[in-house]
């Protein structure tokens, strides 16, 4: 996770100064239903790329530890369902648990 936040940190700062392209989440298809696109909806092109290329990884992982506290791996659905900032709440808690022997 760390990885992560410094990743999107140092591309977020690229973009911010060095990508003037920006887009507006909300004219995306199904804009209005992305968590981001109400805090912050005007987002560099580079940002827009940089997140669906770390779902991946962040989902394996997130997979991979919840099979280690001995939950399925479908509980990584709550990153984006039912209401997506509700169902972290339920699932970091359960992220950061020791694992099972």
């Amino acid at each position: 996770m760390l990885l992560f936040i410094v990743l999107y940190l140092v591309v977020a700062v690229v973009d911010q100064f060095l990508v003037i392209a920006t887009v507006d989440i909300r004219e995306l298809p199904l804009g209005h239903y992305i968590p981001m696109g109400m805090v912050d909806p005007n987002v560099g092109v580079l940002v827009l790329l940089y997140r669906p290329i770390m779902a991946i990884p962040t989902i394996a992982v997130t997979i991979r530890r919840l099979h280690d506290g001995g939950k399925s791996g479908w509980w990584c659905l709550l990153w984006v369902l039912p209401v997506p900032v509700l169902g972290w709440l339920y699932l970091v808690p359960l992220l950061c648990r020791p694992s099972r022997d």
